[in-house]
């Protein structure tokens, strides 16, 4: 497991590192394109740079990602399996698909439209 850890660390910082660098030239050219068509920089920069509305903050993501991967590292331990066994992987990932629905119904939850209870509709229209 060990030997498994460096690379697969190596690989998401690259990753990272390589969507951040997409990201900011994606963002540089849709700036220019609305500066040539004649918006304004404050409105290109805004329209760029806002956050999505109702969109939870994405370090609750990424922390209900790792918490649940390193939930998943500890039941590892508790396991009685060889470290090169390819369950080990499976249940790795079935912790990290976990954490990512986690998040999926925690972001759905929040986009739901306020339900009004039906004592709070009736004393509405009452007064």
């Amino acid at each position: 497991m060990e030997g498994l850890l460096v690379p697969f660390g190596f690989f998401v910082t690259v990753a990272y590192i390589f969507v951040g660098i997409v990201r900011a030239v994606s963002d540089g050219r849709t700036r220019r394109k609305l500066i040539e068509t004649g918006a304004s920089p404050e409105l290109a920069a805004a329209l760029v740079s806002a956050p999505a509305r109702g969109e939870p903050d994405p370090t609750l993501r990424w922390g209900i990602v790792i918490g649940a991967l390193g939930l998943g590292f500890i039941v590892l331990q508790l396991l009685p399996f060889p470290e090169d066994d390819p369950i080990m992987i499976g249940l790795l990932l079935v912790f990290l698909s976990a954490g990512l629905l986690l998040s999926y119904a925690i972001t759905r939850r929040s986009h739901e439209p306020a339900r009004r209870s039906p004592t709070s509709a009736h004393t509405a229209t009452t007064m």
